[in-house]
């Protein structure tokens, strides 16, 4: 149930671009009282973690051994600094934290963070590993396929409107009206010759690889640990 309700507030969380240690991603992410569930792509792939409030309060344990306090005590903290970080708000969230990224030889990535809390050095981890088909169809694929569908109808909607103001201006020609401004004639819109030629620019950028088009730098190109 709560991985249920945690995706349901994930599903209304944007993608956003971040850059990390130089590699450009997007992170989509959500933060609770005392718990989290980020992804992350480099559209090649997609990571993830969950973390709940026993295992953010073991880990940070593990990671801080001087620290005693409860989960609430430090976790404001911990989104305080993360969120920007992973908000397109660049590498670092504030003067003194720090944020660093690195791919495990096993695929997973590790996201490093340094920061400090109460005048002491605070330290955090996040341990991202490849989501599951289930969760990248329901947060990325559906919602991109959602997308095109809606941007497919109004493209549709717009041609009939163009149609049919084709036959409109043709009326008006034929009933003797004419331009005061050369300038302002335009051709009529042929739907069919617009999709061939839609279709023949998306053929060709899944084909060339142009700066434009690479958004995104894959992760093979990020140091292994």
């Amino acid at each position: 149930m709560v991985i249920l309700q945690q995706g349901a507030l994930l599903d209304s969380r944007p993608w956003l671009p971040v850059s990390i240690s130089g590699c450009r991603l997007l992170a989509k992410i959500w933060f609770g009282d005392s718990a989290y569930h980020i992804l992350l792509t480099d559209m090649t792939c997609v990571w993830e973690e969950r973390m709940d409030s026993a295992a953010i309060q073991s880990r940070a344990q593990e990671l801080n051994r001087r620290l005693r306090a409860p989960v609430k005590a430090f976790f404001s903290h911990l989104c305080a600094v993360v969120q920007p970080c992973l908000s397109g708000g660049g590498e670092r969230a504030d003067d003194e934290a720090q944020i660093s990224l690195t791919r495990q030889e096993d695929g997973d990535i590790s996201m490093r963070l340094k920061s400090e809390l109460a005048g002491l050095p605070f330290y955090w981890e996040f341990h991202c590993t490849p989501a599951s088909v289930t969760l990248v169809c329901a947060q990325l694929v559906r919602p991109l396929l959602a997308m095109s569908r809606l941007l497919q109808r109004q493209v549709e909607q717009l041609g009939g409107l163009l149609v049919r103001k084709d036959a409109e201006i043709q009326d008006y020609r034929e009933n003797g009206a004419t331009l005061s401004r050369e300038r302002l004639q335009t051709d009529v819109f042929e739907e069919q010759t617009y999709r061939e030629d839609f279709m023949a620019k998306v053929r060709g950028q899944q084909h060339t690889h142009t700066p434009q088009l690479c958004f995104y730098r894959p992760l093979c190109s990020i140091p292994d640990r």
